[in-house]
């Protein structure tokens, strides 16, 4: 769990909104199959970006806000994001951010193990009764997914009231299944949007 809490966000804190910059080489090798070693040392690499130029605040049911720094000088990037649930996830999923964007806030999906840009995954969202299916920019050398901004409508209304977000990421050689708590979710998002706001 603390692998998946620190890659979570490690990877989500790389790059500003907007920016596609790679990830830094010692977390490429931080997926599935890996010895304690190697584990050991992925938790120790994502915990060096976590504090080099960023801020995370704890939130209610396992949000984090987390900021940071623009090495360009420009907008902070400034996300809310919550680990998968491990008991419910396979190990390619690592979590959920909640992103300020330039049209708005943008639902990014994270992934321990990169994916190809040649043929975006179609992503399928299930929260209580209803489901959303959608297709995913990959991003961030492959390790993040962005959802169009309709998923983001989503997050504002059907999501509020849901306990989980079910995922279904469509890719060879076979999908990836997760569930996101979503106990929190309101807080969360108000304190992104005010963020968002006032950068």
């Amino acid at each position: 769990m603390v692998r998946s809490i620190l890659l979570c966000a490690g990877l989500l804190m790389m790059t500003a909104p907007g920016r596609a910059e790679p990830v830094r080489p010692g977390i490429l090798n931080c997926g599935s199959g890996i010895t304690a070693e190697q584990r050991r040392r992925c938790d120790e690499e994502a915990f060096k970006q976590i504090q080099s130029g960023s801020q995370s605040t704890q939130l209610e049911s396992g949000w984090r806000l987390v900021k940071s720094k623009n090495p360009d000088g420009g907008a902070d990037a400034i996300s809310v994001m919550h680990v998968v649930d491990s008991a419910k996830s396979d190990t390619g999923l690592a979590g959920l951010s909640l992103q300020c964007g330039k049209g708005g806030i943008e639902i990014v999906l994270i992934v321990l193990e990169p994916l190809s840009r040649s043929a975006p995954p179609n992503v399928a969202l299930i929260a209580g009764e209803k489901r959303a299916e959608f297709q995913a920019s990959v991003i961030q050398s492959g390790v993040a997914l962005l959802l169009p901004a309709d998923a983001s409508k989503l997050a504002a209304s059907d999501w509020q009231n849901a306990n989980e977000l079910a995922v279904e990421i469509v890719t060879a050689p076979k999908a990836i299944h997760g569930a996101v708590p979503l106990a929190g979710l309101p807080t969360a998002l108000r304190y992104l949007s005010q963020s968002c706001y006032a950068r």
